[in-house]
């Protein structure tokens, strides 16, 4: 039975970990090897590719990590959750989410991530 708390858990903590054995244990334990990452900066293909991008995250914004701010609503083979940029400081970003595919192997097949609040609907 796929566990999607797990998954999302280990795929957010890729994102920070210090170690990058343990980056790489994380992100291959929850993203399908030729999954797809999409964000308003980056369309990336396959774990290694995405792998390469969070060591750039990383060294450009030493002491960052995401924080989860939602629980994962799933439903069918989607999910979503939401989450934040935390740094040194206190330092805190947008809220921001990510909507993901599970694939039959219960991993990330693809992330959508969308930085920043929805926006409102103007007033009539």
């Amino acid at each position: 039975m796929f566990d999607a708390e797990s998954v999302v858990t280990s795929y957010c903590r890729a994102w920070f970990d210090p170690e990058a054995e343990e980056r790489r244990r994380l992100l291959f334990t929850s993203f399908e090897p030729q999954g797809t990452y999409i964000d308003p900066t980056v369309h990336i293909s396959g774990a290694e590719a995405l792998l390469q991008h969070i060591d750039q995250v990383l060294k450009a914004r030493p002491g960052f990590w995401l924080e989860r701010t939602t629980l994962v609503d799933v439903h069918h083979d989607f999910l979503r959750f939401g989450w934040v940029q935390r740094g040194e400081n206190g330092f805190r970003g947008t809220d921001s989410m990510d909507m993901c595919r599970v694939s039959k192997e219960g991993k990330l097949s693809l992330v959508v991530g969308f930085f920043g609040p929805f926006r409102a609907m103007p007033n009539p």
